[in-house]
């Protein structure tokens, strides 16, 4: 596929890719309202958290969050909300610990994690005569690995990937940069007290003496991660998270939609060769953007619309029109 020339452009007040990453966190209001909350009982004993919005609709849009997000993230509940009202059900999966109740097992989620995500796709999309698979930067990266990793379902009609890292390593260590310091403190943050929950309710799993040592989301992933989740180095981990590997196995229509500016994206997570050969990844590239954002005000987001098109104009999945 060729190259998708975008016509994205970010407000002129929002004149940088952190500006346009921070904007929404400011001007999205989160409503508490949106979702009917569900658990999904997984065979090793532990749930999954699931936020509905359903309208007895027969399409099935599965929204995946990204690193410490949830449900009620900016980017997730706006296009939740926009997909909703044109007559899709929406499902908004957490990835285990990033629900409103922290799960039973102690267990960690990263870029290589795709068995819950078939879980759930084999469970609900059955139900539906078509599906979308919407992702967000690290949850982007996981449906790309899900896609190539398993059977998909036969009513899997598209897969949208926002932000994707597309080489974790390489991102990681771009999150760790200091001008992004901001937000890779936010982010240590949260994994950090997500340690010490999970030691709290499995006593000597973790240890948490090293945490207060730890000052980057890479020496993170180096020291809890990658071990906790049997990976032998950080060198395993990385090349079995990272999508950038699975891409040429996808055999469903996919857009992917990194912008330029991506204060968290190397060179290394714009596959334009890969594109350019492939049927089914539609890549496009706006200047700008920022991360998880595109906003178009600090209220309101470009990605909805966006995905709206590519399902009317690429794959003629009308969108305007709710079905009942």
């Amino acid at each position: 596929m060729p190259i998708i020339q975008s016509n994205y452009r970010p407000p002129a007040y929002l004149f940088n890719g952190q500006l346009q990453t921070i904007a929404p966190f400011f001007g999205v209001k989160r409503d508490n309202t949106l979702y009917k909350t569900e658990k999904l009982e997984l065979p090793d004993g532990d749930f999954l958290e699931l936020d509905w919005i359903r309208g007895g609709h027969d399409r099935l849009m599965i929204i995946c969050h990204g690193l410490e997000g949830n449900s009620r993230s900016h980017y997730v509940q706006q296009m939740a909300q926009y997909f909703s009202v044109l007559g899709w059900d929406i499902l908004a999966m957490h990835a285990r610990s990033c629900g409103r109740e922290m799960n039973r097992l102690p267990v960690v989620y990263h870029g290589g994690s795709t068995n819950d995500i078939a879980a759930v796709t084999s469970e609900y999309a059955k139900k539906y005569n078509s599906l979308v698979l919407v992702g967000f930067s690290l949850g982007a990266n996981m449906l790309l690995n899900f896609a190539a990793r398993h059977n998909t379902p036969a009513n899997l009609r598209a897969i949208a990937a926002f932000s994707v890292p597309c080489d974790l390593r390489k991102s990681e260590q771009k999150i760790d940069r200091l001008i992004n310091r901001v937000f890779a403190q936010k982010f240590l943050l949260k994994l950090k007290n997500k340690v010490r929950k999970l030691e709290i309710n499995h006593p000597g799993i973790f240890d948490v003496n090293t945490l207060d040592q730890i000052t980057s989301v890479q020496e993170f992933s180096e020291n809890f991660t990658a071990p906790f989740s049997g990976f032998n180095s950080l060198d395993d981990f990385y090349s079995s998270g990272s999508c950038l590997n699975s891409l040429t196995k996808i055999g469903i229509p996919t857009l992917v939609v990194n912008a330029q500016n991506d204060p968290f994206l190397s060179d290394t997570s714009y596959p334009i060769d890969l594109a350019r050969t492939s049927d089914c990844i539609f890549l496009e590239m706006p200047k700008r953007g920022g991360h998880t954002a595109f906003p178009i005000s600090t209220s309101k987001s470009w990605m909805p619309n966006r995905l709206e098109r590519f399902l009317n104009e690429e794959l003629g999945i009308p969108n305007n029109v709710a079905i009942s």
